[in-house]
């Protein structure tokens, strides 16, 4: 593997990686060369009189001067050793380039004298400062284990790396930057080490949770005389090239100290191009269909006219043809698709037939595997493409600017097609308009099927006979079973395959595949599937995930425990995540091979390292608050066992820092006490939430007074009616006061007011007079509120839920 080209480089799309090899040939503030590690250790055993390194490190010969010199003198020592002086033409020319970060192990300050005197924009960082993106016109630098600059006695402790103790306690590897890192090596067109000698456990263990394909973008700058068994060590990691730092500063040829040159002819790394055949119909074996059935995810080289036509030869299952001829032909660039449905119902599958419609169309069509840090590569290169494109965004709440970004170019052959779960859109229906810069999208919603999609799902699995012990049914019967005992729902007619139809026996045997998983395997699958099943793909890196769960070995030793049990088809871990592909498969899997109590078990594991390390991550802290959501668990918890299981999970959980201060933490343990019928339990922890919430002044307590809604109308449906009816006037008054002060994303109280109706259907006939005639005037009351409010946002079945309150008043005597 050739080094990577000039042009690439010049791009400012790589990434280089300094180790202490690099400074060898620099001299210090006393006219030595800086020490590598091999003499800093001889170094500081000299200073303590210890004649043989036999045996030591640098962090147990740094242990061993600090215990004697302290930290001042460790810190001149330092100073004297690590200041430079002089630097060669070879460091320049290889520091100059125009880099999109510089990572370095060195505690020395070659890069920074180098940059000074060659004019080069640097900007400095330690994996104690915020990861925040390079500013415009420079390059970033990260010292991962101390800076020279801060070798006061004071400094030592805080931002150095360098004695065992401080090594053992090393925060880079549950860093920012380390998480920052592991996406720049995802993003980067290529990763130059130079000088690394691949004994450092930090960054070996975050190259080891990369996928293989990577690796190959990864090159390792050695001298020629470098061991064998060193080269091997980095050769499971890229490609070693023993040339030495000469060899490299020649093929880079002179110095750059500017700007990046953009190449936006280059397709940046974080897309993929999606390459469909043109045909009528494809070859479609029962192999492939039971795969897409289990996994999700479709072979692209299979799909053909016929997934659109809907005929018996499809290999997917086709949606209405009204639906792909109304995003084709009323999308722009100005006006995105929308795709959503609830989980499992197809939303992944529909966006890639999309693209197969556009591709007849000379659209060339691209997925965006993950937002990059710096956008601009990505809006350069669609911005100069010379040919109309699609492009997809699978859950666009995973990308925060970009798909806003490439609407707002306003160019009339670009498409962008998203997909997203609807609670997202029922929800947080304006952070999802954000996303799509706010524009009006075509929308399709895959949770109300017409009659003749359903008809067409029955021809699908009659012809690739998937009904199992059903199949002898009449047509009638099949779809009364789609209709209603589904609801129409994509997910629940896999769901009931899985359990009944053909795909049962390749499910059960899946299952047992994941059962002979070794412990920390199968730990890693389950939190995987919670993060599949919950919607936090965006957390979902093998990097994390292993960490969580306390998994120690390679992304590639869990891929082989994988090819070993046949499951490598069921989870997405080509791109450095740990996603099961197809959610409601992750459902499946949680609910027949993981018990409750096991999941807690994990979970809470997670939760204490997330607590621990993560916290400080905004974006860990809504997965760490997410995993405590009673709603992930729930629908599993049927026995005595599993009820004191939840209950010890947030006994347990109480004291993390996330969670005792934070009043929907009491909500959600509300939640569960209303779940198992603990309602004198439940409300107390709703006043706790209250009067955690009084402390926070800009705090919005509409979710806890949504839930004391919930419960006190809960309540009321499992234990009876109140005497006089006022608890149920006191929830109505509680909604009605959310209702007054939101306008949008009122998908939970409108549901909370279902509840009114379930109270009518279980109590009607057992209710005295003055009980019907209260309970009939709050849901009256309820209904003249809807009917007077005009609601921003979107609640698809606010007429269905109008009409479902109005038969209930009627149910009653006034």
């Amino acid at each position: 593997m050739p080094l990577p080209s000039v042009g690439n480089i010049e791009a400012g799309t790589s990434i280089l990686f300094l180790g202490a090899g690099f400074s060898a040939e620099a001299t210090n503030v006393n006219d030595d060369e800086i020490r590598d590690v091999a003499g800093l250790v001889d170094f500081l055993l000299d200073g303590v009189g210890i004649t043989s390194s036999k045996g030591y490190d640098l962090d147990s010969a740094a242990e061993e001067y600090l215990l004697i010199h302290k930290e001042e003198k460790t810190a001149r020592a330092l100073h004297s050793n690590f200041r430079s002086k002089t630097v060669t033409s070879d460091q320049r020319t290889i520091v100059t380039q125009p880099w999109y970060r510089i990572y370095t192990t060195n505690y020395d300050d070659v890069i920074e004298r180098i940059c000074t005197e060659e004019f080069k924009p640097l900007t400095t960082r330690e994996v104690s400062d915020p990861a925040d993106p390079p500013m415009p016109g420079t390059t970033q630098l990260i010292h991962i284990y101390g800076n020279i600059t801060r070798s006061s006695a004071s400094e030592f402790k805080k931002h150095f790396l360098l004695t065992e103790s401080q090594r053992d306690n090393s925060p880079f590897f549950h860093s920012h930057w380390m998480r920052r890192f592991h996406d720049d090596v995802l993003a980067a067109s290529s990763l130059v080490f130079v000088g690394f000698s691949g004994t450092d456990m930090d960054i070996r263990r975050l190259l080891g949770s990369l996928p293989a394909d990577v690796h190959s973008k990864v090159h390792f700058i050695v001298r020629p005389t470098t061991l064998k068994p060193t080269q091997n060590r980095m050769a499971r990691f890229g490609q070693v090239h023993p040339i030495g730092l000469s060899a490299l500063a020649d093929h880079l040829t002179i110095k750059r100290p500017g700007l990046p040159i953009p190449q936006y002819s280059l397709m940046p790394t974080s897309l993929q191009e999606l390459h469909y055949e043109q045909k009528v119909s494809s070859s479609v074996s029962s192999r492939d269909i039971e795969t897409l059935l289990i996994s999700g995810e479709p072979d692209l080289t299979k799909l053909a006219e016929a997934d659109i036509a809907g005929n018996g030869n499809s290999y997917t299952i086709s949606k209405s043809l009204g639906s792909y001829q109304r995003a084709s032909q009323n999308s722009s660039g100005e006006k995105p698709i929308l795709v959503h449905g609830d989980i499992g119902n197809g939303k992944t599958i529909f966006s890639y037939q999309l693209g197969y419609q556009f591709s007849q169309k000379g659209y060339n069509v691209y997925r965006v595997q993950r937002e990059p840090e710096n956008i601009g590569e990505i809006v350069g290169f669609f911005q100069t493409l010379d040919h109309p494109a699609v492009v997809i965004f699978d859950d666009v709440m995973h990308f925060p600017t970009l798909p806003a970004a490439l609407v707002n170019l306003s160019k009339r052959d670009l498409i962008v097609i998203a997909t997203a779960r609807t609670i997202v859109l029922d929800t947080l229906s304006e952070k999802l308009r954000t996303r799509l810069a706010n524009k009006t999208a075509i929308e399709i919603d895959l949770n109300l099927p017409r009659r003749d999609e359903s008809l067409s799902l029955i021809r699908y699995l009659d012809v690739n006979g998937l009904w199992g012990d059903i199949s002898d049914q009449t047509d009638k019967e099949k779809l009364d079973f789609i209709e209603r005992t589904c609801g129409s729902q994509l997910r629940d007619v896999i769901l009931s395959l899985y359990e009944r139809g053909s795909l049962h026996q390749k499910v059960e045997s899946l299952l047992l595949g994941i059962q002979a998983l070794k412990p920390k395997d199968r730990e890693l699958i389950a939190l995987s599937a919670l993060m599949s099943y919950a919607d936090f793909q965006q957390s979902s890196q093998f990097l994390v995930i292993s960490d969580l769960v306390g998994y120690s070995g390679s992304l590639e030793d869990f891929r082989s425990a994988l090819l070993d049990n046949e499951l490598i088809s069921l989870i997405r871990i080509d791109s450095s995540d740990v996603l099961i592909k197809s959610p409601a498969l992750a459902e499946f899997i949680l609910g027949r091979v993981f018990s409750v109590d096991t999941i807690l078990q994990i979970v809470e594991t997670a939760l204490k390292k997330l607590d621990e390390y993560y916290v400080d991550d905004d974006e860990f802290l809504r997965l760490a608050k997410g995993l405590l959501k009673f709603s992930l668990y729930g629908r599993w918890i049927k026995t005595k066992r599993d009820n004191d299981a939840i209950e010890s999970f947030y006994d347990n959980n109480r004291t993390l820092s996330f969670a005792s201060g934070d009043p929907l933490f009491w909500v959600q343990r509300s939640i569960c006490n209303m779940h198992l019928e603990h309602f004198d339990i439940s409300y107390r922890f709703v006043d706790t939430a209250y009067g955690l919430a009084k402390k926070m002044p800009r705090f919005d307590p509409y979710q806890i007074e949504n839930h004391h809604a919930r419960l006190m109308l809960t309540q009321s449906r499992d234990q009876g009616v109140s005497a006089d009816g006022s608890r149920e006037r006191e929830a109505l008054k509680l909604l009605q006061g959310i209702l007054d002060r939101k306008s949008a994303d009122l998908y939970h109280p409108f549901s909370v007011m279902r509840v009114f109706a379930e109270i009518v259907d279980r109590h009607a006939k057992s209710l005295d007079a003055v009980q019907s005639a209260s309970l009939k005037a709050s849901i009256d009351d309820a209904v003249k509120y809807l009917n007077k409010a005009r609601p921003g946002g979107r609640f698809r079945n606010l007429p269905e839920l109008k009409d479902r309150l109005k038969r209930a008043s009627k149910r009653l005597v006034a």
